[in-house]
């Protein structure tokens, strides 16, 4: 069954900003510590992709080439910012790419309720209860959210 896991957001040096759980059974270890696990993964597939882009001296920035992981349990979905911040949904693996979800939750939902807010500051993690309300609208009005 097609699913949506959870969302993490981190900052550029690998701050969770945001994690929101969805349809997750069971988790295998502390919060803290699958964060870390979750961006070394992403610094170390990144670092791999850029350096086996047939293309690799092209000027083009890193930060496109990297779109998915896929292993037969789940799928990474994920997008960043020229800033630096990373966008990831875990999912089901039949899922198709949510690219182009994740940037929408950057540029309707994140920049208008986390940037524009002048009570949230900038670097920590989000607190901000209209930020968790529109990720959620946004997120389980998909085609591939389905609740356990």
């Amino acid at each position: 069954e097609k699913m949506i896991y959870c969302f993490y957001l981190f900052d550029r040096n690998g701050v969770c900003l945001y994690y929101e759980d969805w349809n997750r059974s069971k988790k295998l270890m502390g919060e803290a510590e699958e964060q870390k696990l979750i961006f070394g993964l992403l610094f170390s597939l990144k670092a791999s992709v850029a350096q086996m882009r047939p293309n690799a001296s092209e000027n083009k920035p890193a930060i496109e080439a990297l779109h998915c992981y896929s292993t037969s349990s789940y799928k990474l979905h994920y997008f960043e910012t020229p800033t630096g911040l990373r966008f990831l949904l875990l999912t089901d693996p039949g899922v198709p790419s949510l690219r182009e979800c994740l940037r929408q939750v950057y540029s309707h939902i994140y920049v208008e309720y986390v940037v524009k807010n002048p009570i949230q500051p900038m670097g920590q993690p989000i607190t901000c209860s209209y930020f968790v309300q529109a990720l959620n609208k946004y997120v389980r009005g998909l085609p591939y959210f389905r609740s356990n």
